[in-house]
């Protein structure tokens, strides 16, 4: 059943964030060739050197830039609010009186909406990560002798630093993981915390979300300043400081019972 609810998440958000995938890897497209047509036409052409490409053209560049960055960063935040919205209106909304029949129990529902959550994240991340790429690579395929040498000493470098902070890697990237997972389980408590009023349920769960952030960031702090960091621990920027990922571990902990107490016992549908 944990799977059907998967790919029930999937199939009903897939339309959307495929369009804006697509959007944005035509984009990468269309600006990485207009970069390179521009940079092959000042090596061959005097004139272009000298007085560049036309306003208009210029204008439109600028105006494509504009929208593919407005597209990224609408990919991010819409991912966010989608995720969202989805959990408030599945559980929460008109929806919950279908979805508290379905025969799964809270842990599943919760679970299954935080692994879609993370891999629309993921995928997102990879998306805009790619698009860097077919940008910058059109771009450059003019130097791509350059960019072959300059490909090879980057992948020599990282596969150096892989070796000497192997460790170091897999913490930093465990705990971008451990962050992704506790920040899309404090909305899933700010959002059943708000359904525990009567009135003003979507308002509530906003003020919870930003007090609950503003306290956890306070957390935060004082732990990384009062935990021991050494010399060579600031020499690594990817090192992670143990005592803050036990933290949030915890506290990503404890917003999912909370999420899971609330939906199973104080569950109060409109």
């Amino acid at each position: 059943m944990f799977g059907k609810l998967l790919k029930y998440e999937f199939k009903s958000l897939g339309k959307w964030y495929l369009s804006l995938y697509a959007i944005t890897g035509l984009l990468s497209l269309v600006i990485g060739f207009w970069v390179q047509t521009i940079a092959y036409r000042s090596e061959h052409n005097a004139r272009f050197l000298e007085n560049g490409p036309a306003f208009a053209e210029s204008l439109l560049l600028g105006f494509t830039i504009f929208a593919f960055a407005i597209i990224i960063i609408g990919l991010l935040i819409s991912t966010f609010f989608l995720v969202v919205s989805r959990f408030y209106k599945n559980i929460y909304g008109r929806q919950g009186y279908l979805t508290m029949t379905l025969p799964v129990n809270s842990h599943q529902l919760i679970l299954s909406k935080l692994v879609a959550a993370l891999i629309w994240y993921f995928i997102a991340s990879l998306v805009i990560l790619l698009s860097g790429f077919i940008i910058a690579g059109i771009s450059l395929s003019q130097q791509m002798p350059s960019m072959a040498d300059f490909v090879n000493e980057a992948w020599t470098q990282f596969i150096f630093l892989i070796s000497l902070y192997f460790l170091d890697g897999i913490l930093f990237f465990f705990s971008i993981f451990i962050n992704t997972v506790l920040g899309i389980l404090l909305s899933y408590f700010a959002i059943s915390l708000g359904q525990l009023f009567k009135d003003h349920r979507v308002l509530l769960a906003v003020a919870f979300y930003v007090g609950l952030n503003f306290v956890l960031g306070i957390i935060q702090t004082m732990t990384s300043i009062t935990s021991t960091v050494n010399y060579e621990e600031v020499m690594v920027p990817i090192r992670q400081n143990p005592v803050l990922l036990v933290l949030n571990i915890l506290m990503a902990l404890g917003f999912y019972f909370g999420t899971h107490f609330i939906m199973t016992k104080k569950l109060n549908l409109q």
